[in-house]
């Protein structure tokens, strides 16, 4: 068994060279048993010639045969692969390898041609060379200079909430925004009029005038829900800033309450707002629907309702939790929302982040610009491989720009001076330019190879008419 791994078109033509190699062998054994037996007969008749007072060496003789006499070979002569691949098969049951090909002195030739082929790659997209080294130095620092700077306009990421930018959940500003924006919307529909549910469904007025349904809390230990008290929102899904707006939206028509963990319950509105049944989600769809073919306003009232809700929550000093990762990690979402990390914040880390990458994109693409310019074709050959020391210089400045950065977040205990989207971007440009490097080796390799196979597919070639 050898030490290479094969794919089954390899393993294919592996079985194929072994059958044409013994081919070979047993026709070069019959040339020179052919050979041997021309020879005698030559001697036979040299000593019958000389019997007969013949000097042999006096008959004209031709020592070689002129190319117009080689034998041409027919290209319908030639068996199609497909009908090599299977007479190898049937013929070998063992895998071929490439050992049993290749001789120790053939071995070592090949490892000598790669060893000379990467020499040659690596010779040709070296950046050891003036020009680059300046260029990989100057992109390296402006990478650095990137993050220190935007860190310092923009903050860090991960910062809390900071309470003295924002409102109490209670004030007096957020009421009146919310009376104002009601009565806007009251007086735009008013030739609508007021059409009170036949299956005890709420109006459009009432649904934009009562209480968020989910900011209900009462009655909720009966059924085992435990609902947090004041950060109760991360655990309901009216308050999630992307999820809101189905369900919040449907619980506003409805007066349902939906929990992160997807179960739902009926708010009852005698005296204080409670929780006071259970109901399935399907049922508060199907209600929805109901409601909303009784009188379409309906839905875009339960919609207002939500963005009114979501925008009057947003500033406050709870603010809304950060979106979806309580319907699958309500632990985590809990951590993050009582330690002061609310959708804003994360809005906040998106933006820092976004900077972050767009910057070094941005940096990224002036330095292979420029660096493009100084390109030669005398000097520096294949403009391919002038691209692969483009890329190095990129992948390495962005490297060492990101691996400072985790240095000085390490060294000063702060992963909050982490440069995210730098470094998202240098694990990007590692893994597309190692492919287009690896790529254009192959490539590099292949056409090497061929320029070594080239004059003996010449030769082979002259073989055929």
């Amino acid at each position: 068994m050898g030490k290479y791994k094969y794919l089954d078109s390899e393993r294919k033509t592996n079985k194929v060279l072994k059958m044409q190699e013994q081919q070979l062998e047993s026709l070069l054994e019959s040339t020179e048993q052919n050979s041997t037996n021309l020879q005698e007969i030559r001697k036979i008749l040299e000593e019958k010639l000389r019997a007969k007072g013949i000097n042999p060496s006096s008959i004209s003789q031709k020592d070689t045969v002129s190319e117009s006499s080689y034998i041409k070979v027919d290209r319908g002569d030639i068996p199609d692969w497909k009908e090599l691949e299977e007479a190898a098969e049937s013929k070998y049951i063992e895998d071929v390898t490439f050992e049993d090909l290749l001789s120790k002195e053939e071995f070592q030739f090949c490892v000598d041609e790669i060893e000379r082929i990467n020499e040659e790659f690596a010779s040709a997209t070296g950046i050891f060379n003036k020009v680059d080294m300046s260029f990989l130095m100057v992109a390296t620092a402006l990478q650095i200079a990137r993050w220190l700077i935007i860190q310092s306009i923009c903050g860090d990421i991960g910062e809390s909430i900071d309470g003295a930018t924002r409102l109490a959940h209670d004030d007096k500003s957020i009421k009146d925004s919310i009376n104002r924006s009601n009565k806007r919307l009251q007086s735009l529909f008013e030739k609508h009029g007021h059409m009170a549910g036949s299956k005890k469904y709420k109006s459009w007025e009432q649904i934009i005038f009562s209480s968020a349904p989910y900011d209900t809390t009462v009655g909720s230990p009966k059924f085992g829900e435990n609902l947090g008290g004041k950060y109760h929102r991360y655990k309901t899904l009216g308050h999630d800033p992307i999820l809101g707006w189905i369900f919040g939206t449907a619980n506003f028509i409805t007066d349902t309450c939906t929990l992160s963990n997807f179960n739902s319950y009926r708010i009852a509105r005698e005296g204080r707002p409670h929780f006071s049944e259970s109901i399935s989600l399907a049922t508060i769809f199907y209600e929805v629907f109901d409601s909303v073919k009784e009188d379409w306003l309906r839905l875009p009232a339960g919609i207002f309702a939500q963005y009114i809700h979501l925008k009057s929550d947003i500033f406050t000093v709870l603010g809304l939790p950060v979106p979806v990762i309580e319907t699958f990690s309500e632990a985590l979402a809990g951590k993050l929302y009582r330690s002061q990390y609310d959708s804003l914040c994360l809005l906040k880390d998106v933006m820092i982040v976004g900077n972050q990458a767009a910057w070094s994109i941005i940096i990224n693409m002036i330095i292979g610009l420029v660096h493009g310019f100084f390109y030669n074709p005398q000097k520096d050959g294949d403009r391919t491989l002038y691209e692969v020391r483009t890329r190095k210089i990129l992948a390495i400045s962005n490297s060492l720009a990101s691996a400072g950065n985790i240095a000085y977040a390490v060294g000063t205990e702060d992963w909050h001076k982490l440069d995210v989207g730098g470094i998202m971007v240098t694990m990007y440009r590692l893994f597309t330019d190692i492919r287009f490097v690896t790529r254009v080796k192959k490539e590099f390799i292949e056409k090497e190879m061929d320029k070594v196979l080239d004059k003996e597919m010449k030769e082979l070639d002259s073989y055929f008419d």
